[in-house]
């Protein structure tokens, strides 16, 4: 058998090879995000990435117990640890979130508070000390009173108040 490979053998493989290098000068679209989608983007992405190390984890935990070498424990220790940074930039949204959200929600009721108590001083009625006194003076009865002094020694008399 001949072991050297024919001219129609490596140009085959020549072009072989040139086409897949077309394929890697191929570049991939070019990434943009919205502002708008920024916080949907965050959430996908790091749930994604939380399934995925969770998933690696639990695949590669057996072999590491079963026969741990120092590298594979440190590569597994990595992965808990981007796998627990990931779970409390989620934690952080959530609770950042819920802060907004309660914010919102005490601001609205110190609102509702602040026009409850507006409305109760219209309600209100408000006197001057001379309207008072005014009204005081005009809505009252007269009456017939006796003033008598003692030390006087003389018959009560009548005055009209």
């Amino acid at each position: 058998m001949d072991d050297k490979p024919g001219k129609n053998d490596i140009k085959s493989l020549l072009e072989q090879l040139k086409g897949t290098t077309k394929l890697a000068n191929t570049k991939p679209p070019e990434f943009t995000l919205e502002k708008e989608e920024l916080e949907q983007f965050i959430l996908n992405n790091t749930g994604r990435l939380i399934n995925d190390s969770m998933q690696t984890i639990d695949s590669i935990k057996d072999y590491i117990i079963s026969a741990p070498e120092p590298e594979d424990v440190h590569s597994l220790a990595e992965l808990y640890k981007a796998s627990t940074g990931a779970i409390e930039a989620l934690n952080k949204i959530l609770l950042q979130q819920q802060k907004s959200q309660t914010q919102i929600a005490v601001k609205n009721m110190d609102i509702q508070s602040k026009q409850a108590l507006a409305e109760k001083r219209d309600e209100k009625l408000t006197f001057t000390r001379e309207e008072v006194m005014e009204q005081l003076m005009n809505s009252g009865q007269i009456i017939d009173a006796e003033i008598s002094d003692p030390d006087d020694g003389q018959e009560p008399s009548t005055s009209s108040l």
